[in-house]
């Protein structure tokens, strides 16, 4: 075989890749070509992936002699430390508008006319000050994210330079952090009312509130305090008469998770092997012993493929391109790739959707119980579920099956050594496919411990909340139960009904928009492909570039040839990718054996 073994090596990772990238085209179909929007979970790349370290890690074995002709090994470690940097508002660096909807990392707040990208009705602030745009505030996230860990490696070949078999198990520990940094650039202030803005009623006395929309006293005060899903101070769990984001939050602190994470196996086959040049390709396993997300939050650290089963090959390569003739200095040309198909594995992993009719950003909005026996004269306490009234988010948070057709790396690199020295260069690029999701069956209720959500309970109620509408003064009476189907997050109807003290008046004819949510046709559809933007909710493609450098040093003396090195790179995307700018160092040691 007289082929370059580098040429033979691409050629090889090449067909790997195209024979796991056939499942890709029924997700890719679909792919968003914009920032991700309106996705509370964060799908990190995981520390496992990286092809650049796991060739640092095998190449302390392959480039130094070795007193035994068969079963050499090394075990090789490198601790990383990891975080992103270059974050800039607007473009899709650094998770983009992720998980805000507006485009950027900002979002403004005000009431439902439309002017702001979030009316804070929907968060139970009622009604805001807002200045002459429309705008009562804005808020912004500007998330710190951050990975350490330590990768071990133990690599056994059966002879080296020459054809035979060879295994790897690598195991990384390490844990992910991530700090929303999220700030209320100007504070939005609620009107100290009430959130009715329609008819103007005869008399200011008269104060128009549905007993299921908080009262004033377990309002928020803060759209950051809505967020953090804090309840009120004078509020208790299971009070009615308050919004509590269950789902959906944001941390108002760094949050981190700590794992063992994406153990492998690798069972591989030296096709080539000459005194200078090595091929080797290899079965490939990674196992789901990571984190999953719970969406409790949005930006959920998770230390891993999400739990993913990673399965494929991988491809690895060494060339002595250039020695001198004391043989005291020489240059060495190293490749790693693999590609792998991530299937699902353990599982509940649970997503936050929106509502496919109601645009971006809807999981936020309110929506209201209406159980199969509703009867508008009964009022009892088996009617008034904690969720009586709540945001979307609390009954869109469903459990799912995430599968991702293809995830992809490969490393280049170039190493001058000079006696024990060694420098090298080298780039790597990454890939993944975009994910392919959908709801989890009812098998996944025996798991949970829980019956799914009937979302056709529920109705898009905009801002028509209420059974009883208390006027001030009087008794309450009774408020028909409307509803808005086509709400959405920054635009809604008032209400429809206006009166004085003692009396309201309703609508002889309901305006364009506004349904009697009695009717299950005016309520959310129960078929969730129908019901909820499942596509929408789904990690986008993504892809990186990286560039890495090593100094280290050999101990070539000493009977294990222990190495030591330190390692750090920069990781790169576009403007239009939905991946993560990272830096890195590291600290990297082996023992030869």
């Amino acid at each position: 075989m007289n082929k370059n073994p580098l040429y033979l090596s691409l050629l090889l990772l090449t067909a790997a890749f195209a024979v796991v990238a056939d499942d890709a085209a029924s997700c890719a179909s679909s792919c968003n070509t914009t920032c991700s929007q309106s996705k509370n979970y964060f799908t990190p790349r995981a520390f496992s992936s990286y092809s650049s370290r796991n060739l640092i890690l095998e190449k302390s074995l392959l480039q130094v002699e070795s007193e035994r002709e068969e079963w050499n090994g090394t075990l090789s470690a490198e601790v990383e430390y990891m975080s992103n940097f270059g974050q800039k508002c607007g473009t899709c660096k650094n998770i983009g508008a992720m998980p805000f909807w507006s485009g950027t990392n900002t979002l403004t707040i005000g009431n439902n006319n439309g002017k702001a990208q979030l009316d804070a009705f929907q968060f139970g602030l009622g009604n805001v000050k807002v200045d002459s745009d429309g705008i009562g505030g804005v808020i912004q996230l500007n998330p710190q994210i951050q990975q350490i860990g330590a990768d071990f490696l133990l690599y056994f070949t059966q002879r080296k330079n020459e054809r035979g078999f060879y295994f790897k198990i690598d195991a990384p520990i390490g844990a992910m952090s991530i700090d929303p940094r999220f700030t209320e650039l100007n504070t939005t202030e609620p009107v100290e009312n009430n959130y009715f803005t329609g008819s103007a009623p005869a008399s200011l006395s008269v104060n128009y509130e549905s007993d299921n929309y908080p009262s004033l006293a377990s309002r928020p005060d803060t759209i950051s305090e809505a967020f953090f899903g804090a309840l009120p101070t004078n509020a208790t769990y299971n009070s009615n008469n308050y919004l509590y984001l269950k789902k959906g939050r944001i941390a108002d602190c760094k949050q981190s998770d700590i794992r063992l994470s994406d153990l492998s196996a690798t069972v591989g086959y030296n096709v080539y092997g000459t005194e200078k040049s090595l091929v080797g390709v290899g079965f490939k396993a990674t196992f789901p012993t990571g984190s999953v997300p719970t969406a409790e939050y949005m930006l959920e650290p998770v230390f891993g493929r999400g739990g993913a089963w990673g399965i494929g090959g991988e491809v690895m390569a060494h060339h002595k391109a250039w020695e001198n003739e004391a043989k005291s200095r020489y240059v060495d040309l190293w490749l790693q790739g693999e590609v792998l198909h991530l299937v699902p594995g353990r599982s509940p992993n649970w997503r936050s959707f929106d509502l496919k009719a109601n645009g971006a950003g809807s999981k936020y909005l309110l929506v209201q119980y209406y159980p199969a026996f509703y009867d508008t004269n009964s009022f009892g306490a088996e009617f008034r579920s904690p969720d009586y009234i709540t945001q979307a988010v609390n009954i869109t948070t469903l459990p799912v099956i995430s599968k991702f057709a293809i995830e992809g790396s490969v490393a280049l690199m170039a190493d001058f050594h000079c006696n024990d020295w060694n420098v090298g260069i080298g780039g790597e690029f990454w890939g993944r496919s975009r994910e392919c999701l959908q709801i989890s069956g009812c098998d996944t209720c025996e798991i949970i411990g829980q019956q799914l959500p009937n979302l056709n309970d529920y109705a898009v109620i905009g801002r028509q909340v209420g059974n009883n509408t208390y006027i001030q003064g009087q008794a309450s009476v009774l408020n028909p139960t409307y509803c808005e189907p086509l709400a959405t997050i920054n635009k809604s109807q008032n209400q429809t009904f206006s009166g004085t003290a003692g009396a309201i008046v309703l609508p002889t004819t309901l305006p364009t928009g506004i349904k009697d949510a009695t009717v299950a046709a005016n309520r959310i559809p129960a078929d969730y492909s129908e019901a909820l933007d499942i596509a929408g909710a789904a990690a986008a493609k993504a892809y990186t570039g990286k560039i890495f450098g090593q100094v280290g040093y050999n101990f070539k003396e000493h009977r294990y040839s222990p190495t030591i090195s330190v390692v750090g790179g920069a990781e790169f995307t576009n403007n239009s990718n939905n991946a993560v700018q990272l830096w890195s160092v590291a600290l990297q040691g082996a023992l030869n054996f």
